[in-house]
């Protein structure tokens, strides 16, 4: 066996270029390896150096430096290494003495014979560790702070993602952007036009950017990004743009919690409006701030001296006793914080509650309370607003209860009573659980998430009652508030029997699952888009000449993905030319015809009819056609013209009615289908014309077509129309007819087709029939509230009257506080009943019961109403409606208006600038417009605009924000046959345009 090491240095002397190959690649070590012995390669010292292994400790067997290679790369390298074609230049990982990892770039040369058989190869080793670490260690920092890298070639335009921008984006790793999906991934509006154009400005100046902006990720996630990206330049040229793509969404998160946190704690801050004490307990010396004096109508001054006995000469001696209480818990360590509802001797004469606070905050050294903080907060509203909550709720026609924290029972309304059968059954303070000991964990957890502040609802849920009844219910749970809404006094629970309804959807969904199986059943395909022009049904007629389930794709794909061409067969049909499109864009289509040609099946010649489908107020919601497959009819018509023995076999065959009239409409040729059809036998019908059996009211629109026909205004026409069958009823069918003319071009005979669709209209019929079921339960539910509101109305009238003859009988007792409230709630109650009553009356025709009301009178009233809120909130209201000038309108809607457009800018009025709201009108048409215009917070309808008036829906983080009040308004205004549109500037204000009927009009 020779020596590969001798064997080396004669092949550099005989071939030079090996020599040259030595020269420039060995760095760190290189070798000698035999193909067909590999015991017999041979690596220098230097590689076995590098690996860690000194002079005496290098292998014998040099074989071994094959086990030294990482598992994972040395089946690449032994699969290419011996590529006779191309060099081998890879990076490897190698194991070190010590274990560690060692990266070789490795590099080989081919050594062939003299008949060009490779038999040898030369491998060199640069050792590339501190490089490889450092990438890693780049790699690993940047997946920590998830900083990724982009790039494009301007000149190829393909962009680059480093492995974290893909993770950024949610791709996998194998995803390949391009310029236009790159973009698209940045959120539609803002973002995307900020990055599109920060871009354009660095290909085209060179500016760099740094911007934070939102993305769509691939997994429909929003994050915030921030991307940081610059251009480099070539003789004036942009060449490439590159840079970094970071994850910034949980910073951004905090920050804006940050944020929010902050301006909260600024608004607690200053709206707290609290009065404050200091007490030092062991010698009676008391302070108090100038709010805690006005709380209860004085000054300080008025009050002075001042002292631990000025609160004990103001303090309710019941209160007293509790507070003594309280704050001795306190003393005694028991309690760490002091809270006491009080009242306080009003210096006009009333009492006024306070929610009383405090804390021991330091001790004498003998352990006794020192000095004692604290603050007074007038929550006199807060508890007439519990009480008039009660009394709304025992009065409201809806079912309501109200319950404290322990879910006993504070308020129920009489529907709540009636909804759950229990009547006369004392509630107030007894346990919801002991009342329905059916309620199981599910509820209980509802509850006490309630009372943690979390409001929860359904709009249908599953209630099994204790007897096993089931009962459906829609219902809404919501904490209620005390002490300026910082503590949760209960729980407020509204349901609504749906019961009812749920028997109702059932019916329609039975009926929906008959009309959807006669959908499946029919031998006509149908399609149905919505308003974008995506599909939304194919039926199982139109999947079977498809050959293909609906797909979601774009409109601009249909015709090359289910194979839609004209009449050539080859042409396929344009985005616009499409049947389906058509009709949604252009309106509805009869009678068009293309081919269906798919990938794998037949093709097939269809005739589409389609109509745009609208909702109730005219809203185009999507398009609907219907395809007949006329491929059979149209091959008799073309065999026709080839061969007549062809046509007339077809014609007596043919599944669907077909005939051959003369220009007078006497029947030539009839086939047994259309006779049995019309049920008339083939020598009945040939002594009768198409008129003859033609329905009257078809027969004008039917004869209209055919002179078309023979005016050749067009070459064929298709309808739907009645025959009159032989026995008296209606048969509807859809008739094709086209005139055969000679080579003079005169008109010989007509020839006609006739599809029976009887079965179709009767089910159309049977669809009706169920509309009108609907329409008389409607009916019944409008006089059952006719009902409600007259014995509504009755009953007030008696608690009204009562209260009169009671006052009347016994004068002094009008006096009386509460007697006083009875009243003023009877008489409240007696007016929502009438408006709700007037309302109820118009209900079904309010254009019809509008009359004259004075616009001024109207807002002058809600002024007035509102005065306290407005003079609280520094809004000064401008009322410049001239007298005379009325409106049509119902009284109720319009004072409700009144007040939600008034409170609404007073609520949203702006701390920053002296307040306003005017009110003015402008006479258009028929119209009075009502202009409400504020200089508030403004409203940003680029991203509201679309959701201003809808249910539950609110603009701004007010504590008092519903999003009911503008729903209610908008249908109140459009009930009237008037609308409402708005302008708004976030931070400039908002005008409200009101247009109601102008009375002198």
């Amino acid at each position: 066996m020779s020596n590969p090491k001798e064997e080396l240095y004669s092949l550099i002397k005989s071939d030079f270029s090996i020599f040259d190959f030595i020269q420039e690649s060995a760095l760190d070590g290189f070798g000698y390896l035999d193909f067909e012995n590999p015991l017999n390669d041979w690596m220098n010292p230097k590689f076995w150096n590098t690996l860690g292994y000194r002079e005496n400790e290098i292998i014998d067997n040099h074989a071994t430096w094959r086990t030294l290679i990482h598992a994972e790369d040395a089946e690449n390298f032994f699969e290419q290494y011996k590529n006779s074609h191309k060099p081998y230049n890879e990076i490897l990982r190698y194991k070190h003495k010590n274990g560690s990892t060692i990266w070789f770039r490795c590099r080989t040369m081919a050594i062939r014979n003299s008949e060009g058989e490779v038999i040898n190869a030369i491998i060199s080793f640069s050792d590339v560790t501190e490089l490889m670490r450092k990438d890693e260690f780049l790699e690993r920092c940047n997946a920590a702070a998830m900083v990724g890298y982009w790039e494009i070639d301007m000149e190829s335009k393909l962009p680059y993602w480093s492995k974290i921008t893909k993770l950024i984006h949610e791709v996998p790793d194998d995803y390949q952007p391009n310029l236009s999906t790159a973009i698209d991934f940045f959120e539609e509006g803002e973002s995307r036009e900020q990055i599109t154009k920060a871009v354009e400005l660095a290909i085209a100046t060179g500016k760099h950017y740094d911007v934070d902006l939102k993305i769509v990720t691939a997994k429909g996630n929003i994050k915030w990004v921030r991307a940081i990206g610059q251009a480099e330049f070539h003789e004036e040229k942009c060449i490439r743009i590159y840079g970094t793509f970071q994850d910034i969404h949980v910073q951004k998160l905090a920050q804006e919690e940050l944020i929010k946190e902050k301006q909260k704690l600024q608004s607690v801050i200053k709206g707290t409006n609290a009065g404050t004490w200091e007490w030092n307990v062991q010698t009676g010396e008391t302070f108090f701030n100038e709010r805690w004096a006005e709380i209860v109508g004085y000054t300080l001054d008025e009050l002075s001296p001042i002292s631990i006995d000025t609160w004990l000469k103001l303090v309710h001696p019941d209160d007293l006793k509790i507070s003594n209480q309280k704050i001795q818990s306190c003393f005694e360590r028991k309690t760490e914080y002091y809270q006491c509802e009080c009242r306080m001797k009003h210096k006009a004469g009333h009492w006024v509650w306070v929610m009383d606070r405090g804390k021991v905050v330091s001790w004498t050294n003998e352990g006794k309370p020192l000095m004692m903080y604290g603050t007074h907060s007038d929550i006199s509203d807060q508890k007439k607003k519990v009480e008039r909550n009660t009394v709304f709720i025992e009065h409201t026609p809806t079912a309501i209860a109200m319950f404290d924290n322990d879910l006993k029972y504070l308020a129920v309304s009489e529907k709540w009573r009636t909804d759950y059968h229990l009547e006369g059954i004392d509630l107030i303070g007894k346990s919801h659980y002991e009342i329905f000991p059916e309620i199981g964990e599910d509820w209980k957890n509802i509850h006490r998430e309630c009372l943690q502040g979390k409001s929860t609802k359904r709009d249908e849920d599953k209630f099994v009652r204790k007897d096993g009844s089931v009962q459906w219910l829609k219902w809404e749970v919501k904490p209620w508030y005390t002490e300026d809404n910082n503590k949760i006094g209960g729980i407020i629970m509204y349901t609504d029997d749906i019961t009812e309804r749920k028997k109702i959807e059932q019916n329609l969904l039975e009926n929906h699952t008959l009309l959807e199986t006669i959908l499946e059943s029919i031998d006509i395909g149908i399609v149905a888009c919505d308003q974008h022009g995506s599909l939304t049904l194919f039926n199982n007629t139109t999947k079977r000449w498809h050959g293909l389930p609906i797909n979601n794709i774009p409109p601009s794909e249909y015709s090359n993905y289910y194979g839609l061409y004209h009449l050539d067969g080859t042409t396929k049909l344009a985005t616009e030319e499409i049947p389906l499109i058509r009709t949604l864009h252009s309106g509805n289509i009869h009678n068009v015809e293309m081919i269906i040609a798919p990938n794998n099946g037949p093709s097939h010649i269809v005739s589409t009819s389609g109509s745009q489908l609208k909702g109730p107020n005219g809203e185009l919601f999507g398009a609907v056609v219907a395809m007949h497959d006329i491929t059979e009819r149209k091959k008799y018509l073309e065999k026709l013209q080839i061969s007549e023995e062809a046509f007339r076999g077809n014609f007596e065959n043919a599944a669907i009615g077909m005939a051959l009239l003369d220009i007078d409409g006497k029947w030539l040729k009839i086939n047994q289908t259309l006779c049995h059809i019309i049920g008339y036998s083939e020598e009945e019908l040939y002594q009768l014309t198409f008129q003859e059996v033609t329905h009257p009211d078809d027969l004008k629109a039917d004869l209209d077509l055919v002179q078309e026909l023979i005016d050749g205004k067009r070459s064929h026409y298709q309808m739907e129309k009645r025959y009159i069958h032989k026995k008296g009823h209606n048969v509807y069918i859809i008739l094709a007819a086209s005139l055969v003319r000679n080579q003079s071009n005169q008109p010989l005979y007509f020839i006609s087709q006739i599809i029976d669709i009887t079965q179709q209209k009767n089910a159309e019929q049977e669809i009706k029939a169920l509309l009108d079921v609907t329409k008389d339960q409607n009916e019944r539910l409008k006089n059952f509230a006719h009902i409600v509101s007259h014995n509504l109305r009755s009953h007030s009238g008696n608690i009204s009257m009562m209260m009169d003859i009671l006052l009347e009988e016994n004068p002094e007792l009008s006096a009386n506080e509460y007697l006083v409230l009875l009243k003023s709630a009877s008489q409240n109650l007696g007016e929502t009943i009438a408006h709700l009553n007037e309302v109820v009356l118009m209900n079904t025709a309010v254009i019809d019961n509008l009359k004259g009301v004075s616009l001024h009178h109207a807002i002058r009233n809600a002024i007035q109403n509102v005065s306290a809120l407005a003079r609280e909130s520094k809004v000064t209201i401008e009322n410049n409606i001239n007298t005379d000038e009325k409106v049509l309108a119902i009284p109720a809607y319009l004072d409700s208006i009144m007040l939600n457009f008034l409170t609404n800018a007073i609520k949203y009025s702006s701390d920053e600038r002296d307040s306003f709201v005017k009110l003015s009108t402008v006479i258009e048409n028929d119209y009075l417009i009502l202009k409400i215009e504020d200089n508030g917070l403004g409203i940003d309808l680029k991203r509201h605009g679309a959701k201003l008036f809808g249910l539950y829906k609110t603009f701004h983080y007010h504590k008092d924000a519903r999003g009911v009040g503008l729903f209610i308004t908008k249908n109140q205004i459009e009930a009237m046959g008037g609308k409402v549109e708005v302008s708004s500037e976030v931070d400039k204000g908002t005008t409200f345009s009101i247009y109601l009927k102008y009375e002198k009009n």
